[in-house]
């Protein structure tokens, strides 16, 4: 399950930076609903991928007190 959860972090991460790009590129040629779609979409991707990570770190957290407290 750990490594699933490592795999849905980087995917969500690559996939926002990805929509933030293009975003990017649209604000020279498309038009302002496109920029503001690709942006909305690509920071709603990336702080779920950071939100991802951190419960990660507060599981892993989580794991190691109850080792600790079973010793």
């Amino acid at each position: 399950m750990k490594n699933f959860n490592l795999a849905v972090m980087i995917v969500e991460i690559l996939c926002g930076l990805v929509c933030i790009g293009f975003g990017i590129y649209y604000c020279f040629g498309g038009t302002w609903g496109q920029i503001a779609v690709f942006m909305l979409v690509g920071a709603i991707c990336v702080v779920s991928g950071v939100r991802t990570f951190i419960l990660l770190r507060k599981q892993k957290k989580q794991e190691e007190e109850e080792d600790n407290k079973k010793l």
